[in-house]
């Protein structure tokens, strides 16, 4: 077992043992799917995360594929290679488009390092990301916790997650996620998982 497994372990027994609404989703779901991917792998999943905004699953992972298909390994050089009609070809609005293409300049231009990503603090990842057009604070908070294992981040603009914890709790209070630290991560995910279940889905 990895370094990074055996926090998660720790994480779920810390939230088993201090929270009864936790400790119920943790017996009803599957252990969270959290595996850091390496530096090199950032710009994927930031691309992945532009192409999904405000679609379905099924939708984002068709054109995810198409673009997969059309540029090879998903790297800047690869996307920067290619036009905008190219893009659009898959399925990509023109504002993704762009978004995608500003995303890979920032990366092939130095100006975002991935390696420096990798050490960096969650507010400074928060800020260096959000500066870019097309990236939010959800899209950074997803890239910490999926991208970066970062077990301790929470997503308060998260749809899933406000009516998951309405569903258990009545009402989100910002104070309500602190009783979860160090592992908010970790209990957002169990929350997710309550929220797919509640609407029919499957997730991967």
């Amino acid at each position: 077992m990895t370094t990074f497994e055996n926090k998660v372990k720790k994480g779920i027994s810390h939230l088993r043992d201090s929270c009864e609404v936790m400790a119920g989703l943790i017996a009803s779901h599957r252990p969270p799917q959290l595996h850091p991917v390496t530096p090199d792998k950032y710009f994927d999943v930031l691309a992945c995360s532009i192409v999904g905004q405000q679609l379905s699953v099924k939708a984002a992972d068709t054109i995810e594929g198409r673009l997969r298909d059309l540029v090879g390994e998903l790297t800047p050089q690869n996307v920067l290679t290619r036009s905008e009609e190219e893009l659009r070809s898959v399925g990509l609005s023109r504002s993704k488009v762009a978004y995608t293409q500003g995303l890979a300049d920032a990366f092939a231009s130095g100006s975002i390092d991935p390696y420096a990503l990798e050490k960096a603090d969650d507010l400074t990842i928060r800020e260096t990301l959000v500066a870019l057009k097309g990236i939010g604070p959800w899209t950074a908070e997803m890239f910490m916790i999926f991208g970066l294992g970062h077990l301790d981040v929470w997503s308060p603009g998260d749809l899933g997650l406000r009516r998951a914890v309405e569903h258990y709790f009545g009402e989100l209070t910002p104070e309500l996620p602190d009783r979860w630290k160090p592992y908010r991560s970790i209990a957002a995910w169990y929350l997710w998982e309550h929220s797919d279940t509640l609407a029919g889905r499957v997730v991967s």
